[in-house]
């Protein structure tokens, strides 16, 4: 069965149910969630929305972002914004003008990406799992494209749970299955190529969309140089000591 969830105009939402953890147990597919922009409208599409029993989105995208894309959910869900500005869209497109717009290009940024993820934007993560000691119910992590900051979060998250690394980077890859509908996907960023007067790149669109085990393996290795392991890495920076993985594990296992 698919982990894609179908919602209006939406992009990679998808629930992280039944991965097996160490401890014996599974992840819940009622209670975690990530995505792309949540682009629904309309009482139906709120109301389908509302029938996943979400409480809690965690929004990484920057002010800008928002802006362009304003959340339409209901009020019966908080969203806890988390603005992170280094892998905002518009910092990327900024990022592949100074690089110079090439394939090559924007895998090195890419990588980049992830590097300063893990380097600038850990107090968006802290505060993300700080909330989720304090809340109840099902979560969504999401960002513009629900793969890179979006992606970094879910990972810890899976971390946090003891899920099997296999599946931790299982559900990281399955992200490059969103953005099959290249055509759809491309058009995102249709109005950047546009202000600069040049056509749509496929070639340097797709490393960005494309979710690489490389890309995620260069945050790994930032936590660990930091902090010897990436356990040490989440006591350490996040605060997810063995309470509050017990915690997690009550809210989001069974």
């Amino acid at each position: 069965m698919s982990r894609f969830l179908p919602l209006g105009n939406t992009m990679n939402l998808r629930h992280m149910g039944g991965y097996q953890t160490s401890h014996g147990t599974k992840t819940r597919a009622d209670k975690l969630y990530r995505s792309g922009f949540l682009n629904i409208s309309g009482e139906d599409q709120i109301a389908q929305f509302e029938e996943l029993g979400i409480s809690t989105i965690y929004d990484f995208r920057s002010p800008m972002e928002r802006e362009k894309n304003d959340l339409q959910v209901g009020d019966r869900t908080e969203i806890v914004e988390l603005g992170m500005l280094v892998a905002s869209v518009e910092n990327l497109w900024d990022m592949l003008l100074a690089e110079g717009l090439t394939p090559k290009g924007a895998e090195k940024i890419m990588g980049e990406r992830y590097r300063e993820l893990t380097e600038e934007e850990i107090p968006g993560y802290r505060t993300m799992f700080e909330h989720m000691m304090e809340s109840e119910g099902g979560i969504l992590v999401m960002c513009s494209f629900g793969k890179d900051r979006a992606g970094i979060a879910s990972a810890l998250l899976l971390s946090a749970l003891e899920v099997d690394e296999a599946y931790v980077e299982e559900d990281y890859l399955l992200s490059s299955g969103a953005y099959a509908d290249k055509n759809a996907a491309i058009d995102k960023f249709q109005q950047f190529f546009n202000a600069e007067g040049l056509p749509v790149d496929e070639s340097i669109v797709l490393p960005i969309l494309d979710a690489r085990l490389d890309y995620l393996d260069t945050a790994w290795q930032v936590m660990k140089q930091k902090s010897g392991s990436r356990d040490n890495f989440m006591l350490e920076e996040l605060g997810i000591d063995k309470a509050a993985r017990e915690h997690l594990k009550r809210r989001f296992t069974s």
